[in-house]
């Protein structure tokens, strides 16, 4: 019976090194394939347990924390609860946008970072987060009008012509993960 050795070499001169070599590589990566991950022996000095497999090791810790990226966090890390997606417009405080009084709903004067909600849908004192691409931006809720009805946001802004600018968009309205949303 012929060695390993005197295979290899025979194998080499009828197909080349290049077919040799893939051949090997198939061959490796098959069995790491098919060896399972057993004998998972605790470490004493790791908080890992730790299986040699195929030329490598798989680590597991005792507790998988997976965070599923696409749901956004606040400052805190807290996972953000989705309000839905909402019809987004801006608004100013001039006589075109409003009445031109300055003063919002809840009494307080018009100020970057506020947002006008239909208070059934988003209450008064909401804090909301507009995913605009990559990013969230911060907002709450201290205004009402007459044509913010159901999902609609009016995001307030400090000119009419940067209102313009933003123009009307739709997007996913989140908030923080305590708050109470009416039932829809």
């Amino acid at each position: 019976m012929r060695g390993v050795g005197a295979f290899t070499i025979e194998y080499v001169k009828r197909f080349g090194i290049l077919a040799a070599l893939v051949s090997l590589v198939c061959f490796v990566a098959f069995f790491m394939a098919i060896i399972p991950v057993t004998n998972v022996v605790p470490s004493e000095t790791h908080e890992f347990t730790h299986g040699y497999v195929g030329g490598a090791y798989a680590e597991r810790t005792a507790v998988n924390t997976v965070y599923d990226e696409r749901i956004p966090r606040n400052a805190d890390g807290e996972l953000l609860k989705l309000a839905g997606t909402f019809k987004v417009t801006h608004y100013c405080a001039c006589t075109i946008c409003t009445w031109g009084s300055g003063i919002t709903a809840s009494g307080k004067h018009v100020a970057e970072g506020m947002i006008a909600s239909d208070w059934s849908v988003l209450p008064q004192g909401t804090k909301v987060y507009i995913k605009r691409g990559d990013s969230l931006i911060e907002k709450v809720v201290e205004d009402r009008g007459g044509a913010i009805n159901g999902n609609i946001i009016d995001v307030y802004v400090n000119s009419h012509e940067y209102a313009l600018q933003l123009g009307v968009y739709y997007a996913e309205i989140y908030v923080d993960p305590d708050t109470a949303l009416p039932a829809t």
